[in-house]
């Protein structure tokens, strides 16, 4: 159950992947294949950052296997590219994954330490070729975040989310929204939220909508005497 086989693209011949486990079930890799052939023309270690917390064994269900290794153009190339699962925390549904690219001018995988940063429940858009990243912690407390591209650089436009505490004693959390603006990250909203009133009665939550920052006017040029 730990072989997958997919093409690197549309109408491309398959490729065929091998999960490596060592005894322990701990994930260690993943073996790349051509064809039928016996030996693989690449072996990509794991990440090394973190232990596999719970131990593959053949306890695992279809759909849990299903995630172990998944493959999407993540850097809208038009070939696909790996994720091996390196973290897994299943009452946050939370998966982190080594990230591994397809360069097209060697024919082969290159790790990625960008996007393996980043690679929390990551799901690309390639209608607005971005990346959007969303992390749960304990608490209700999250973060969605937003990725584009600039040539082979990954830069952060957009994050929201639910940070513990606030400024108001009578709120335990605070909603946020931040967006990229003439190469800054400005804050367009920052609220206090589940609150309660003053019988300690919980008030429900304001729908947070993320206004769009106002982009800063180009300065005048100053006029010629």
């Amino acid at each position: 159950r730990l072989t997958f086989s997919f093409p690197i693209k549309p109408g491309g011949k398959p490729l065929r992947f091998k999960v490596n486990l060592d005894k322990s079930g701990t994930i260690m890799g993943v073996s790349v294949f051509r064809g039928s052939e016996l030996q693989p023309f690449q072996t990509l270690p794991d990440c090394g950052a973190l232990q596999f917390p719970d131990h593959l064994n053949e306890n695992w269900f279809d759909a849990e296997i299903s995630e172990v290794l998944l493959h999407a153009d993540l850097n809208f190339d038009g070939f696909e590219d790996l994720e091996l699962l390196q973290y897994y925390i299943p009452h946050l549904d939370k998966r982190l994954y080594c990230i591994y690219l397809w360069d097209k001018e060697t024919g082969r995988f290159s790790y990625s330490k960008d996007l393996t940063e980043i690679a929390v429940n990551l799901e690309p858009h390639p209608e607005n070729k971005t990346l959007t990243a969303h992390e749960d912690w304990f608490g209700g407390v999250y973060a969605d975040r937003t990725y584009h591209w600039i040539g082979a650089k990954l830069e952060l436009i957009e994050e929201r989310g639910r940070l513990y505490g606030s400024s108001d004693p009578k709120c335990g959390f605070t909603d946020h929204c931040e967006e990229l603006v003439n190469g800054k990250m400005i804050t367009t909203l920052e609220r206090p939220a589940t609150c309660t009133n003053d019988k300690g009665e919980d008030l429900d939550d304001i729908e947070r909508i993320c206004p769009t920052a106002a982009t800063p006017p180009t300065p005048k040029a100053p006029a010629k005497k």
